[in-house]
C-alpha cells in the first residue's frame, strides 16, 4: 500500500491526450494557414492565461481564438465553420493512466486531477467518462492562479486537506505532470513529484 494520502495527476498529457483526432491540421489546410497556427493561436499567453485563471470562460476563449484567426483569414463564416471541429474535440483518455487510477482506487487511495484548465473541465471529464476516477478536481480556473506558480500548489493542497478533513503533510502528496517546470515547482512546494513519461 502507498504511504501517500493523495495521488494527484495532471490532466492534459497525463490522463488525456489531444493528439488523436486533432482537428488542427485539417482546419489549417482548409483555411490556408501554416502548420501549427491554430494551436499557437489558442495557446498564446494573452488568450490562454486569463482562461486558465478563471477570468475568461471557455466560450470567451473560443471566441477570442476565432477572432484572432479572423485577423489572418478575414472570412468569419469559414473560420467559425472550421473551428467547430476544434471546439468539439475534447481529447481521448490515456489508457495506461486510467488503468493506474483504477488500481489506486481499487486499493482505497484518494486520487485527484490537478489541471491548468478552463471552466469546462468538469463537463469534459464527464464526456470522457472519467469523473469516477477522481475524488476531486483541482482546477487553476477556480484558484485564479496556474501551475507552476507556488500559489496554485498551495490552493490545491488546501483543497486536498478540505476533502480529507485533516492537515496533510506536503510529503504525503504524490504528483505527476508531463511538464518539467510543473514537476520542479511541485517538488519545491514539498510534494513528491515525478515527471510523467509514456
Amino acid at each position: 500500500m502507498s504511504e501517500h494520502a493523495a495521488h494527484v495527476f495532471d490532466l492534459d498529457g497525463v490522463v488525456r491526450d489531444f493528439a488523436p483526432g486533432d482537428a488542427g491540421p485539417a482546419i489549417e489546410s482548409a483555411l490556408g494557414l501554416p502548420a501549427g497556427h491554430v494551436a499557437a493561436t489558442a495557446f498564446r499567453s494573452d488568450l490562454l492565461l486569463p482562461t486558465i485563471t478563471g477570468r475568461r470562460t471557455f466560450e470567451q476563449w473560443y471566441a477570442a481564438i476565432c477572432a484572432a484567426l479572423e485577423e489572418v483569414v478575414p472570412e468569419p463564416a469559414a473560420v467559425r465553420g472550421q473551428m467547430t471541429r476544434w471546439r468539439e474535440h475534447r481529447g481521448s483518455v490515456i489508457d495506461e493512466t486510467v488503468e493506474r487510477l483504477e488500481a489506486l482506487r481499487a486499493e482505497g487511495h484518494r486520487t485527484y486531477v490537478f489541471t491548468n484548465g478552463t471552466n469546462h473541465v468538469p463537463q469534459e471529464l464527464e464526456l470522457l467518462g472519467i469523473t469516477r476516477l477522481f475524488d476531486g478536481v483541482l482546477n487553476s480556473a477556480d484558484y485564479g492562479v496556474a501551475k507552476p506558480d507556488p500559489l496554485a500548489y498551495a490552493a490545491a493542497h488546501r483543497a486536498i486537506e478540505a476533502d480529507l478533513g485533516r492537515v496533510v503533510e506536503r510529503a504525503e502528496v504524490w504528483f505527476t505532470d508531463d511538464r518539467d517546470d510543473n514537476v520542479a515547482a511541485a517538488r519545491e512546494f514539498g510534494w513528491e513529484a515525478v515527471l510523467f513519461t509514456r
